[in-house]
């Protein structure tokens, strides 16, 4: 089976991750539509989607028809609880991680720490205006605006080294206790989530306020890792 497509700009959600007093993080995020959208489009009616619970844990599954082996093969992961309703927000997590698991959207935990300068609350929406990937389908360029069309964040701007509200911020030295203590929380976090994925909705801020720190010192997997927790979790 070949791999998914990246995903376009207009297929690309945006939402606020972490505020603090002088600015707020964004996340990018993908739907469940839009994972419905890139399976039809792969393969056509040759996939399926199943839930089931277990010890009161909602586990979603994507099912597509191997041709070659003839025989249906799923991938499968756990839901957490979004802000709607707990059931259907479980249900629609729990899809969407699968739809990871099949490599639908992996491109977007290579996306940069994406910084706002200001309040968050005069803002109604945010839009991914432009996005194009690498050879290794990494994040490249990065463009968000918002409901006015004013740039908010460009990573172009920041690769012309033009100073800018939305600016990534500049990795800190730091020595290597530092390090060592940002791991062993990473640590605690990760496997705090593994136990507790209906936590996570509530942990929002704390786990991106440790991705930040994390991809400061250079920590660019373990950020990534927590990305994934966030990303599915709207």
């Amino acid at each position: 089976m070949t791999e998914f497509r990246t995903l376009k700009a207009d297929e690309i959600e945006c939402r606020i991750a972490m505020v603090k007093q002088n600015g707020f993080q964004l996340l990018l995020y993908k739907t469940a539509r839009t994972d419905r959208q890139l399976l039809t489009e792969k393969f056509g009616d040759l996939w399926q989607n199943d839930f089931k619970v277990i010890d009161g844990k909602m586990y979603g599954g994507i099912g597509v028809y191997n041709t070659d082996l003839k025989e249906w093969v799923w991938r499968w992961d756990c839901g957490t609880e979004s802000n709607t309703e707990a059931e259907k927000g479980q249900a629609s997590d729990a899809f969407k991680r699968a739809g990871f698991k099949w490599g639908i959207g992996v491109e977007l935990y290579t996306s940069p720490f994406i910084w706002i300068n200001g309040d968050a609350k005069q803002y109604r929406n945010f839009t991914v205006k432009e996005i194009t990937y690498t050879e290794n389908r990494e994040v490249k360029d990065l463009i968000i605006t918002d409901s006015k069309g004013t740039v908010l964040f460009s990573t172009k701007k920041i690769a012309n080294k033009k100073k800018l509200d939305g600016e990534v911020p500049t990795a800190k030295k730091v020595d290597d206790d530092l390090k060592a203590k940002l791991l062993s929380r990473y640590e605690k976090c990760l496997k705090y989530t593994e136990e507790k994925p209906e936590a996570v909705p509530n942990m929002l801020e704390a786990i991106a306020s440790l991705a930040a720190e994390l991809e400061q010192v250079g920590c660019v997997d373990e950020a990534k890792e927590l990305k994934i927790i966030m990303s599915v979790s709207n």
